[in-house]
């Protein structure tokens, strides 16, 4: 037993991400004024989501610039909300984000914007299944100026040397899911923009980054509504009661 707790409120970093396959493949240079429309659509009807597009022959992605509610001025983080990959579009959502921007508010309506936001990909792209969807939810909890090593391994050291970094993952299966979870120590930086621009990095404490990845196992066929909204009421199930439980249990010794 790790002799700290994780809990909500430790969270400093939360972010999910609906990742699908569609056959057959988008062919970017083929597609790219239907590609278009729905980034024309996706920036109309989800402006808190989608605001600047990078296209080209192969990449198409999807950014936002969030920045502090607070702050009319300021830093903000740019992160890429949509990207288009060779196995299908990736749809990413912040709920909390790094100092100095904060939660997003987004919690609420993540799920049915993802609704919304894949159908009118459907729309775009007619003629394609969605043979796989998988929903990964990204936590980093602070741990203060505790090192949580020991939820990795209870291996200090290897001859002469100090355990530095690494990773668990566990990989789970019922009839219907996939159940993954990573587990790796992190240390937290903080960042501090001077008024001549500089921007100077200083180590603000420990902390734990956990990814858990929930899609379907069968891929031999079409994804009905039916199907998506399972792997999605699954992996909404495990979060967060299951997936904090887990980690305090989690064996040491790897």
């Amino acid at each position: 037993m790790a002799e700290f707790s994780l809990s909500l409120d430790d969270l400093c970093y939360h972010q999910v991400t609906f990742g699908m396959d569609v056959y057959p493949p988008v062919v970017y240079s083929e597609e790219r004024t239907r590609l278009n429309i729905f980034y024309e659509r996706a920036g109309e009807e989800w402006g808190h989501l989608f605001d600047r597009l990078t296209a080209g022959d192969e990449v198409f992605r999807i950014a936002k610039a969030f920045r502090k509610r607070a702050a009319v001025e300021g830093p903000a983080i740019t992160l890429e909300t949509f990207v288009l990959t060779q196995r299908g579009p990736v749809f990413v959502f912040p709920f909390i984000l790094p100092d100095p921007v904060g939660a997003t508010g987004l919690e609420e309506t993540h799920r049915d914007d993802f609704t919304q936001v894949r159908r009118a990909f459907e729309s775009a792209l007619p003629g394609r299944f969605f043979m796989r969807v998988g929903l990964i939810r990204e936590l980093v909890f602070s741990t203060g100026q505790a090192r949580c090593s020991d939820l990795v391994t209870d291996v200090v050291s290897f001859g002469n040397a100090q355990f530095s970094r690494g990773e668990v993952k566990l990989t789970f299966k019922d009839e219907q899911h996939n159940h993954t979870i990573a587990v790796s120590p992190v240390t937290l930086n903080r960042t501090t923009h001077l008024p001549v621009g500089t921007r100077v990095e200083e180590r603000a404490g420990y902390g734990v980054r956990v990814i858990l990845d929930v899609n379907n196992r069968d891929v031999r066929k079409p994804l009905s509504e039916s199907d998506i909204d399972g792997v999605l009421d699954r992996a909404a199930s495990l979060w967060p009661k299951s997936l904090l439980d887990f980690l305090m249990e989690l064996p040491r010794s790897h």
